[in-house]
């Protein structure tokens, strides 16, 4: 629990988390495997980790099918515990199927969730004899709950570190764009209003971004007299038909 905390506190990548998760589950688990299932961002379960290949292709068949213990509790139903694979009289046929052809004979799937949301699905896979003890399983949903609020918590960190850059490009361009209206405004003798069209019309004419023309003009790269091409040109246009 505190090395997956401090993991979180060092802000690690999210994949190397998930990666050091599962590590830590395979162990508390041995000899059985495990498969981390994370939700992307439209709310799909994608592979994020697995202790070994078998583990990670079933769980990608899952994923791609829809069907399995992961499948089943995710995202508000409840854990599956010590399952047994059937062929027969199982929810999941085609996963059953595939298990027992990979030498699985039973599958717990504790689901990850934070509060309402659904995070992702923590997958154990054992042979035909093997049953998640009660203990073990008790720790492995509280550290499944714990991992879901790390993640959930990385995730709504980087998501506020994103619109506070979106922001502040908004509001640096803003700045430039009033300065460039300045600047065009006196050296044509003109209104800001009647600047900042030049400016827009010259920036839709050369298919460039609004700020970066206004960058260009206050820093005196762009004459102040190139802007009136593009009006001109128009009246040239108007005129002749």
């Amino acid at each position: 629990m505190v090395e997956l905390a401090e993991a979180l506190d060092a802000e690690h990548a999210e994949a190397e988390y998930e990666l050091r998760l599962v590590a830590r589950l395979a162990e508390l688990f041995a000899p059985a495997e495990t498969a981390l299932l994370i939700a992307d961002d439209a709310g799909r379960l994608t592979v994020a980790a697995a202790s070994s290949e078998q583990a990670r292709d079933l769980a990608g068949r899952e994923a791609r099918a829809g069907e399995g213990p992961a499948a089943s509790c995710y995202p508000a139903g409840p854990a599956v515990l010590n399952q047994a694979i059937l062929t027969r009289s199982t929810p999941w046929p085609h996963y059953a199927a595939a298990a027992r052809a990979a030498g699985f004979g039973t599958v717990s799937a504790l689901p990850m969730r934070r509060r309402d949301q659904a995070v992702g699905v923590i997958v154990v896979l054992g042979t035909f004899d093997y049953r998640l003890p009660a203990a073990e399983s008790r720790l492995a949903q509280v550290l499944a709950k714990a991992a879901a609020f790390a993640i959930s918590r990385q995730r709504e960190h980087l998501d506020a570190k994103r619109t506070a850059r979106q922001l502040q490009g908004a509001l640096d361009s803003r700045v430039v764009i009033e300065q460039a209206k300045g600047a065009v405004a006196a050296r044509l003798g003109t209104t800001p209003e009647a600047a900042f069209e030049l400016l827009r019309g010259y920036a839709r004419q050369a298919s460039r971004p609004l700020a970066e023309v206004a960058g260009e003009a206050v820093r005196g790269e762009l004459p102040a007299h190139r802007l009136l091409a593009p009006r001109d040109a128009g009246r040239g246009r108007a005129a002749a038909r």
